[in-house]
């Protein structure tokens, strides 16, 4: 889902329109801290967060983000149109954000950079989803190596406890284990 997050409702309204028409999911916020409340709650894949706006503005905004464990992740994509300055877009760079559109917007150029964001957030959760379980078949294969390993130490014992020679082999035929009755017989031939 995308967040996007503009004091205007109006803003609002027209990229929420923008996005919905090619298929994005959207959530809206109010405020900056209505935006950080939402954060805390959902997850997404993008922001999309106007610099100025009453009480907290978007660099504040994106600076708070930075510091959520869950949220530091989300790319946000500034959008201005009164702070198009180099040192306002510097800013908000530095604050955290991964672009930054001055306004008035073109609705091409914003939607590749949403599709190209919202594929590297589909691309990063399935990387996390076979991570997980890449963990979980290295921790099943650790249980079933330790579990073998406890049987092949019970078998051993076995093979000792018997007055008969007995010895196991590895897949390719080479012995790995002879139990004492080899010794005893080598000592008796000896």
């Amino acid at each position: 889902m995308i967040l996007i997050v503009d004091d205007k409702p109006e803003n609002i309204f027209s990229l929420k329109t923008i996005l919905e028409l090619h298929s994005f999911p959207t959530d809206t916020a109010l405020s900056g801290e209505e935006a950080l409340k939402k954060i805390l709650r959902n997850s997404y894949a993008l922001i999309i967060l106007d610099v100025q706006m009453p009480g907290m503005d978007g660099f504040e905004v994106a600076e708070a983000i930075s510091g959520y464990s869950k949220a530091r992740d989300i790319p946000i994509i500034f959008l201005s149109a009164a702070s198009t300055d180099k040192k306002f877009i510097t800013k908000g760079y530095s604050s955290g954000a991964m672009d930054y559109i001055t306004k008035p917007i073109d609705p091409d150029i914003l939607l590749l950079k949403v599709k190209t964001f919202y594929r590297l957030y589909e691309q990063n959760r399935e990387l996390v989803r076979i991570q997980a379980s890449l963990r979980s078949e290295i921790e099943f294969r650790k249980k079933v190596e330790g579990e073998l390993q406890e049987r092949a130490g019970e078998l051993h014992s076995i093979l000792e406890s018997i007055p008969q020679i007995a010895f196991t082999t590895r897949a390719d035929g080479r012995i790995e284990f002879v139990n004492e009755q080899v010794a005893e017989i080598r000592a008796f031939e000896g």
